[in-house]
């Protein structure tokens, strides 16, 4: 029972930047929305005031940095699923990435959505030593990705990423 404790405690000593932001996600502080998001349909061609409408008028907080920006929205559900937020990352005002995060231990419900939305996983990513870091879905307009196993740390977000496919 102590180890138990020691190793909680270690876990929110670790995590202890992010307490605060974590605390207000999981509160449901702010405006929060469900949201459909198909992969399938996010493409490059897509600017915020698009990706915005396809997303069925989520209303987006853009910040510019240079010739990029990145907009975010707070999330209750995403895709059935509890969600904190989407992510997504232009340059020169076009779709480069979409990032949904969802909380630590909804990360197998995600990797079950997306392999009832998108079929089985197309190949499994290599990184860090690991046989399968990663899984990952091709789209025709980009990649689907989250990682193969949650980690161990509850207060990180597990992510599923769209990242748009290079241009021709």
């Amino acid at each position: 029972m102590l180890a138990a404790l020691l190793a909680l405690a270690a876990l929110l000593w670790a995590g202890r930047a992010e307490l605060p932001a974590q605390l207000a996600r999981w509160t449901g502080s702010g405006a929060r929305a469900d949201l459909a998001l198909d992969h399938a349909r996010l493409s490059r061609q897509l600017d915020p005031a698009a990706l915005a409408r396809q997303l069925g008028g989520l209303p987006l907080t853009c910040q510019a940095q240079a010739q990029a920006s990145v907009c975010e929205a707070a999330l209750a559900r995403a895709n059935g699923l509890p969600a904190a937020a989407l992510r997504a990352r232009f340059e020169d005002a076009r779709l480069q990435s979409v990032e949904l995060l969802l909380p630590w231990w909804e990360h197998h419900h995600a990797v079950g959505m997306l392999s009832e939305r998108l079929g089985p996983p197309d190949e499994a990513v290599a990184a860090d030593g690991q046989a399968v870091a990663a899984l990952r879905w091709r789209l025709p307009a980009g990649t689907v990705q989250i990682a193969r196993a949650p980690g161990w740390n509850p207060l990180h977000w597990a992510a599923v990423r769209w990242d748009a496919a290079a241009p021709p």
